[in-house]
């Protein structure tokens, strides 16, 4: 059953405030992930095969000149004798460290309400320096409050409907591309969208046909959001950066963003390789799984790699 809320009235752009003061907690959206949510999810289950969606990690390679938020290392730290133990054990061990920056373009992760804002505000209307500071670090909407779930996943391939292998980098997915599920989806599912960017060209920020300064990417256009909130769907998970690039709004350059993180309390996850899923469910006519998303553990944190799995 979807819902109709539009909150309170805003005197600027979006002009509602959605889901504020929905919920006492921090946890938005995933609140709607109740047992029963949880239970078609596992009865969506039919071959009880598991697909990963997570992207293997790496150097993001498409942030452009500015570096932003690319940062990955990956660093071999031993390979040898395990010198905890006696030299007569006979005992091999080897170890590694990896260090990351969340939210790239390239790797998968889900987003923590702290790592946007939008006028001052951060979700539930909270003033952004009450909720994150560089000198004070998190300190509201940690990834630790959004926990694991699990829940009923809709794999939404916009491509696929058309007729194509991919969406041009820089077309975006539409209300039309949502709307024959809309007699499917309930409260608490998570939709899952296809874009085909691991099939798609990259436009990176410095190419000559770059739009924005992200480059050109398909995601959600902004009209989607009335879709996605009437549904009250638990989370949206794509391919790619969930935004628009560029932006399809004169209002915001990322809106997708500030309108499911500031203003749903929708967390978003980004980056998934859905291309062995869309694979497995090409041939269904109910494209529904069991979605299991499970973010590190990581204090403070505005997100978390992820590597969230299907099971079919």
């Amino acid at each position: 059953m979807a819902t109709d809320r539009i909150g309170d009235k805003l005197e600027h752009w979006p002009y509602q405030t959605y889901n504020w003061g929905r919920w006492a907690d921090g946890r938005g959206t995933l609140n709607l992930i109740d047992r029963e949510a949880t239970r078609r999810g596992f009865a969506a289950v039919r071959e009880h095969a598991v697909v990963e969606l997570g992207s293997t990690l790496r150097a993001d390679d498409v942030t452009g000149e500015s570096d932003y938020d690319s940062d990955y290392h990956y660093e071999l730290l031993r390979a040898g004798r395990y010198v905890f133990a006696p030299e007569s054990d006979g005992l091999f061990e080897s170890g590694d460290r990896i260090a990351i920056a969340t939210h790239g373009m390239t790797n998968s992760h889900i987003d923590a309400f702290c790592h946007v804002g939008h006028r001052g505000r951060s979700f539930d209307g909270r003033p952004c320096e009450e909720v994150v500071t560089l000198e004070g670090g998190v300190k509201r909407y940690p990834i630790t409050e959004l926990g694991g779930f699990a829940t009923r996943g809709w794999l939404i391939d916009a491509p696929r409907a058309r007729g194509l292998a991919c969406l041009a980098p820089g077309d975006p997915v539409t209300p039309d591309d949502l709307a024959p599920f809309a007699s499917r989806i309930e409260p608490g599912d998570a939709v899952v969208i296809r874009t085909g960017r691991f099939s798609a060209p990259l436009v990176r920020p410095d190419d000559a046909d770059a739009l924005d300064n992200h480059g050109n990417w398909s995601g959600l256009h902004v009209d989607c959001i009335e879709t996605i909130a009437r549904w009250d769907v638990a989370t949206v998970a794509t391919d790619g950066p969930g935004d628009n690039f560029p932006s399809t709004t004169p209002h915001c350059s990322v809106p997708i963003h500030v309108l499911t993180e500031v203003y749903l309390g929708l967390p978003l996850i980004h980056h998934l390789d859905l291309e062995t899923l869309a694979a497995r469910l090409d041939e269904r006519t109910d494209p529904s799984f069991l979605l299991t998303v499970a973010p590190l553990k990581i204090e403070g944190g505005t997100g978390s790699p992820v590597n969230p799995i299907a099971t079919i």
